[in-house]
């Protein structure tokens, strides 16, 4: 634990332990690309897990597989519904299992991606972008790197866009984000 009274030591102790990562557009070199966007700002690490966490975590673990298999029935569900739209879904290689963490979907027209996101969000639902390429964060910037120096990465992330996937997820609550998704391209 580490307490303070000063605030400029807080907010640097917050940047630290989230990464480096802000949300604050009044410390962001650029503006935002959506309500998604942040920035890491200063070079950090994630130093939020507590012991009850770790617990739980460990508790969790024995489900593991559960929850793998009831994502894995999820996507496939995902799979069959979205399929034909202007999207490109995940894949998965023959040669290995996913546990399907986040389940990113590609907009084929990367002008379509940000007017989807705010649509799924005004319906409430949990859509984010995962991940903006880091080569493009300001502190990456400080040490050379550009936009333009990985192309792919940032190719991806202008389609880029999870969906709701998690081990409890109803298919009433599926059908919800497929129907939204559907109708955003009708």
């Amino acid at each position: 634990m580490a307490l303070t009274n000063n605030a400029t030591i807080a907010e640097k102790m917050q940047l630290f332990r989230s990464h480096g990562i802000t949300r604050d557009t009044r410390h962001m070199t650029q503006e935002a690309d959506g309500s998604w966007y942040y920035q890491q700002i200063e070079l950090g690490l994630n130093y939020r897990m507590t012991e009850l966490q770790a617990i739980l975590g460990l508790s969790q673990l024995k489900r593991v597989d559960e929850f793998v298999a009831a994502r894995h029935k999820l996507a496939k569900r995902y799979n069959t519904a979205l399929q034909g739209l202007p999207l490109t879904l995940p894949t998965q290689a023959i040669n290995s299992y996913s546990s399907f963490h986040l389940y990113p979907i590609l907009v084929n027209n990367p002008m379509q991606r940000k007017p989807l996101f705010d649509y799924l969000r005004s319906k409430s639902i949990g859509v984010n972008v995962h991940y903006i390429p880091v080569h493009t964060q300001p502190d990456y910037q400080a040490l050379g790197h550009r936009p333009g120096d990985y192309p792919q990465a940032e190719a991806y992330y202008s389609r880029t866009m999870s969906i709701p996937l998690f081990p409890t997820l109803t298919e009433e609550q599926q059908d919800y984000v497929i129907h939204h998704i559907r109708a955003f391209f009708q």
